[in-house]
């Protein structure tokens, strides 16, 4: 078993494979997935048609992308608990993946949780689109959830609304999930010195909120830059 409240700095499939069997008592994760890159700025500067593709984050397809990300879903449901829960974050275009492949690998589907971002990027006009200002988190869990920890009824629903990552809490990671989306579910599906375990550590905010939470945490992200950012806010929290 790897060392507790750690971010390791490494592909999180090298790194799953290191964890114990049903060893995880909450996965609490945002995979990169795929988003649209202009292709063309010219044509964009004068307000033409733009040209845009699917840029998987480092995958040459999508093909490719998706054979990773199920493998990631099938470890995790190996490290997982009996009665582990799981929340996945994944835009609005790729939630029935998502829910096929938590499926497809022995989970349970329950909720697709609505994030409402109160201040959206604007959308490019030119693009002739609406501002992207939902998310999606898809809550799938090994069987029934051992856990559940009800909160006021108002705040047990499957939408939920914040401003996107700003402030003082904002790094340069570009995907960056605030607090607020984060701790209330943390705090809802798993107990004090539970493990959460995020394959996608990303600036560390799954860490930052289960170290809050008096929850312990394992993560992998194989970015130098953003395990730093998440050391750092780590070490915030040290020193309140």
């Amino acid at each position: 078993m790897l060392e507790l409240n750690k971010i390791y700095q490494e592909d999180c499939l090298q790194g799953l494979k290191r964890l114990d069997d049903d060893s995880v008592d909450l996965v609490f994760t945002d995979p990169p997935y795929y988003q649209y890159r202009a292709q063309n700025l010219t044509r964009l500067k004068n307000h033409g048609d733009v040209v845009t593709e699917f840029d998987f984050d480092g995958y040459e397809s999508e093909e490719e992308y998706l054979e990773f990300l199920e493998n990631v879903i099938a470890e995790c449901f190996r490290v997982m608990k009996e009665g582990a829960s799981g929340y996945m974050f994944c835009g609005d275009d790729f939630v029935s993946f998502i829910n096929r492949m938590v499926m497809r690998n022995g989970f349970t589907f329950r909720k697709v949780i609505h994030w409402h971002k109160t201040n959206p990027f604007p959308a490019i006009h030119t693009r002739r689109m609406f501002a992207n200002s939902m998310e999606m988190m898809v809550h799938f869990s090994k069987g029934k959830p051992n856990t559940w920890n009800h909160k006021h009824v108002n705040e047990m629903h499957n939408f939920i609304e914040t401003p996107i990552c700003m402030g003082k809490e904002r790094t340069k990671h570009k995907t960056q999930k605030p607090l607020k989306i984060c701790t209330p579910y943390i705090e809802i599906s798993s107990n004090p010195r539970d493990l959460v375990l995020d394959p996608f550590m990303g600036s560390g905010t799954t860490a930052v909120a289960a170290k809050m939470l008096n929850r312990n945490f394992i993560g992998f992200e194989r970015n130098a830059e953003y395990v730093q950012f998440a050391k750092d806010r780590l070490k915030l929290i040290d020193s309140k």
